[in-house]
């Protein structure tokens, strides 16, 4: 099927072109090993086939295969939140462009982020709501915030950031001025935006679908983190120590210190 997309270019010109592709999602792939982040993707014939596989069953959660031995049990945990990360109804919907993952750097600077102090450096209340799940396995908020329970206007107010602020133009900016954190922050926001971008284009849901999906991953990080945790209470081996460690790595999650190290 022939499918016409539009991108822009770094001077801010837009352009239109097509071609002949299997489904939508082949032509944003092809598009990305070209360099090409497209604005939009749709059939020349006007139809509404986007080539998404509807009504197929959802792979396995990491939380349904964590009983699983030790080196078997990390690799499919890694492939499962991968395949949960790129999409929720379609495993081949949406890629990430910057993985979410720890921020490391000035106690002083990550303090405030940790505790959602955010509003300096991303000014949109739709950054800062992402922001909230940068982290992999973490919830940057005040204590005592449940970002579960958000009220109706804060659901509007994220409704509105998907119809208007995350338009592929204002993407967030960065200043070669701020501190490493902030950077690698703002880089998360700008992936997880993509995500977001790719999630509504494709029918997958709402923004307020997104947001709860948000807050189940991170609910999945935070049960793999803690269960890996209790399995190595007792655990003296230092190959299963680092193979727990290397799999958590690979969620983008914090390692645990071997105490006997």
């Amino acid at each position: 099927m022939k499918y016409t997309y539009a991108y822009k270019t770094s001077d801010g010109a837009r352009h239109e072109a097509a071609m002949e592709a299997e489904s939508r999602e082949a032509v944003f792939a092809a598009l990305r090993a070209r360099g090409i982040k497209a604005i939009k993707v749709v059939a020349a014939d006007g139809s509404k086939a986007n080539g998404e596989v509807r009504g197929a069953k959802v792979a396995k959660t990491a939380m349904e295969i964590v009983g699983f031995t030790a080196v078997a049990s990390v690799l499919v945990l890694s492939f499962a939140l991968y395949a949960f990360f790129a999409a929720k109804k379609t495993s081949e919907s949406a890629i990430i462009s910057t993985p979410r993952h720890q921020i490391y750097g000035d106690p002083a600077t990550m303090e405030g982020l940790e505790r959602g102090d955010f509003a300096a450096h991303l000014p949109r209340v739709g950054d800062q709501m992402l922001a909230v799940f940068a982290q992999p396995g973490k919830l940057m908020c005040a204590r005592g915030a449940n970002p579960r329970r958000i009220d109706d206007k804060s659901h509007a107010a994220f409704e509105a950031y998907a119809k208007s602020d995350l338009a592929v133009e204002n993407d967030i900016s960065i200043d070669p001025t701020e501190s490493r954190e902030i950077t690698e922050l703002k880089q998360i926001i700008n992936g997880m935006r993509e995500e977001m971008r790719e999630y509504l284009a494709n029918g997958n849901g709402t923004p307020r679908s997104f947001w709860r999906r948000l807050n189940e991953r991170t609910a999945q990080e935070i049960q793999i983190y803690e269960r890996t945790r209790r399995e190595l209470e007792k655990e003296t081996s230092e190959e299963v120590w680092e193979q727990k460690n290397d799999a958590l790595r690979r969620l983008g999650l914090r390692t645990i210190p071997n105490p006997s190290e």
